[in-house]
């Protein structure tokens, strides 16, 4: 099939009509709107800097929560976010586990993980899987869509979107420099400074980790290299440059997890059980991220913010097998998978228009992007150790060369094209936003080398229609009301997949309703009651014998649930140095199956319920404690439902856990710089639990403690 290019010139032509409406409208209208100027439309950005003007449910983490709560991952960050919940797949976090309401969490598969408004994903047209993350210390704030969004940003938008906005230069120079450690090996380091020369603001940061994993074989590091730099031109035109470099070695990591025996023997002894050899298990990440954005007023009335990206994600892991005779010898098997990715966005934002009593605020975008991603199964010889540097045949066949294992290589392809337009309405104490975001895509797989399966070339096109609207109401006292009822979608993945190449992609219609306070002295609230109506449920069916989790359209289901965020404070009410106060982040998600014979099955890797309660207290001297209870209900993780766990650790159900973290901070002088001195500790109660089951039972990090200090000079 040939590209849609009727729908791309008709999205170019809207926006082109959309640009010289907006000059020739300002140049009529020049002596009305002198006094009018807009801030550039940063695309960088996912929720304004006051979350009352989004129509939805909204939730922002900013760089003072990170320092207050000093959570050791960016999971930990999380917990006190409602309707996001985490799966942890290895000690630090790193391949994310991602949920937000109804999305299972492994992989971050149905969620639109952005960094600075660019997607971070492996690849979200091909393979939408997390293996990268930024360090929190060099984040100003995590921004969270639930449920919202959808008309503007995709792919991935049925249930929510996540963005990380690094931090930006400061007037005068700034340097950070943190040194963390604790038990588990641990090992934390961080130096960024920023600056401003000119009419150019630079930022420059190193972060790194080092620590064991949640079994006896486990050791991680990781390495994080970022720089930033952005130029005020003039008044109308700001132009942004980023790169990052991010670099993991982990030894004695892989996804060959335990059977029940196994764990129920030593739940964290895989050496212990399974011998020498699995300690040569490894997966390295190498990402790189490169962004150009251009925020530009063209206008009083029309602001133009555009962008263009690279990634690429190098993720080589491998394996050693696990034979029956402990004498034999090991051969190794790799899960060598490349990713490259490149794209470019325009958004333009047109005010000033007024009909009658309503104004009316037009937004538009063009969006492209091209993924390629490289899947080699690569096998090496009895005893060839195989790592990044050596990572063995990708087209062995049983029996040749003294190799034991198959092979396979398939290259994938993907191209993709959307673009969106709404009418943000402003009456009263009305705000009504319509729009439709057009999303068409093409996937291709090239199976170059696989046994048992045709070699060639498959492709299709898709094309989705996504029409929304939202509702704002702010004339209550102190609640903002608002709701909404959007199309959404997930592209199907295009490797492991069940039944043939390619899936159906996942369609939802999601509605929510919600209330949020707004000038309360000493208490902040945000409700929402949401259901999604999902069709052909991407979900993994099952793991393979290579270990790899396989995809099918499996039946609707329907997504149905409480989101609520809850913080009260004391000062505001007493005028005291101290400030006692209280949060509570819980979510209640009823996610089942409702056609075929699944019906009334629950969708795997959603518990029922998951938040968190934190207590804490503050002090004008610069003291602050807190401690935190979270709760993480039980799920299946499997469509049939299997209640207990298998034998091969490879379905069942996953018990519930209640976890216990605090932290303590002192914020004091030290020679003249400001200094924090640190400690904070999760798992306080050392509780065993199940993290997950996928390819064998995994268990979650056990008591972990970590104490530091953080200088700025």
């Amino acid at each position: 099939m040939s590209v849609p290019k009727k729908q791309i010139c008709l999205w170019s032509s809207l926006m082109l009509a959309a640009s010289l409406g907006g000059q020739a409208y300002s140049q009529e209208q020049e002596s009305q709107v002198a006094s009018q100027t807009l801030q550039p439309l940063q695309i960088r950005a996912l929720i304004a800097d006051d979350v009352a003007d989004t129509p939805g449910a909204a939730s922002i983490i900013t760089d003072t929560d990170i320092e207050t709560y000093r959570p050791l991952t960016l999971h930990d960050a999380l917990d006190f976010t409602s309707g996001v919940r985490t799966i942890d797949d290895d000690a630090l976090g790193r391949r994310a586990g991602i949920g937000v309401r109804g999305a299972p969490p492994r992989r971050s598969r149905k969620v639109l993980l952005l960094e600075d408004g660019t997607p971070i994903t492996a690849s979200n047209y091909l393979d939408p899987s997390a293996h990268y993350t930024p360090p929190i210390q060099r984040l100003e704030r995590v921004e969270v869509l639930k449920g919202a969004g959808q008309i503007v940003h995709g792919p991935n938008n049925n249930h929510g979107v996540v963005n990380f906005r690094n931090k930006r230069a400061t007037l005068t120079p700034e340097t950070t420099f943190e040194l963390g450690a604790g038990n588990q090996s641990q090992f934390h380091r961080h130096l960024m400074h920023r600056r401003t020369e000119g009419d150019v603001g630079l930022v420059f940061a190193y972060t790194g980790m080092n620590s064991d994993g949640v079994f006896d074989v486990e050791e991680h590091q990781y390495d994080d290299f970022y720089a930033s730099a952005d130029w005020d031109v003039n008044d109308r035109h700001n132009l942004g440059v980023s790169a990052l470099y991010f670099r993991e070695r982990s030894d004695g990591y892989n996804e060959n997890n335990l059977d029940k025996a196994e764990f129920d023997r030593d739940p964290r002894g895989k050496r212990r059980q399974r011998g020498e050899g699995v300690e040569q298990d490894n997966i390295s990440v190498d990402y790189i991220k490169l962004d150009v954005n251009h925020d530009w007023i063209a206008t009083n009335n029309l602001t133009i913010s555009s962008k263009v990206f690279y990634t690429d994600l190098d993720r080589p892991r491998f394996r050693t097998d696990n034979p029956e005779d402990p004498q034999a010898e090991r051969n190794m098997q790799g899960r060598d998978r490349h990713y490259r990715n490149y794209g470019g966005e325009t958004r333009a934002t047109y005010t000033g228009i007024q009909t009658g009593p309503v104004d009316h605020t037009l937004e538009g975008g063009l969006r492209f992007q091209r993924d390629f991603f490289n899947d080699r199964r690569p096998v090496g010889r009895p005893g060839e150790r195989l790592n990044r540097n050596r990572t063995g045949r990708q087209d062995a066949v049983d029996g040749v060369d003294g190799y034991e294992n198959d092979g396979r290589r398939i290259t994938y392809k993907a191209e993709a094209y959307s673009g969106y337009v709404q009418n943000k309405m402003e009456f009263g104490d009305f705000v009504v936003t319509p729009g439709v975001r057009v999303e068409t895509w093409r996937q291709e797989e090239n199976t170059r080398f696989r046994p048992g399966r045709d070699t060639g070339v498959e492709s299709e096109w898709n094309t989705l229609y996504l029409p929304g609207i939202s509702f704002l109401y702010r004339g209550f006292e102190h609640v903002d009301a608002y709701a909404g009822v959007h199309r959404g979608f997930s592209p199907a993945p295009a490797r492991t997949t069940e039944g043939g190449f390619p899936l159906d992609p996942e369609k939802g219609i999601n509605s929510q309703i919600g209330v949020r306070s707004k000038d309360l002295r000493g208490v902040s609230f945000d409700v929402a009651v949401f259901h999604n109506r999902i069709k052909d449920t991407l979900i993994r069916d099952r793991v393979d014998q290579f270990g790899d989790g396989l995809f099918i359209n499996s039946a609707d289901s329907d997504i149905y649930g409480v989101d609520l965020e809850l913080r009260m404070d004391s000062a505001p009410f007493t005028d005291s140095d101290y400030n006692f106060f209280g949060m509570l982040a819980w979510n209640y998600t009823k996610a089942e199956f409702r056609t075929s014979a699944l019906d009334g099955n629950r969708v795997p890797e959603i518990p029922e319920q998951a938040g968190s309660f934190t207590l804490g207290m503050d002090h004008i001297s610069g003291i602050e404690l807190s401690a935190t209870v979270s709760y993480f209900g039980d799920f299946y993780s499997d469509i049939e439902n299997t209640r207990r766990i298998t034998d091969d650790g490879r379905s069942g159900k996953v018990p519930s856990r209640t976890l216990l973290s605090a932290r303590a901070s002192w914020h004091t002088d030290v020679g003249g710089t400001p200094t924090t001195f640190w400690v904070q500790g999760r798992n306080l109660t050392d509780k065993l639990y199940v993290s997950d089951v996928q390819d064998g039972i995994r268990p979650g990090a056990e008591r972990t403690f970590l104490a530091g200090f953080t200088s700025r000079f």
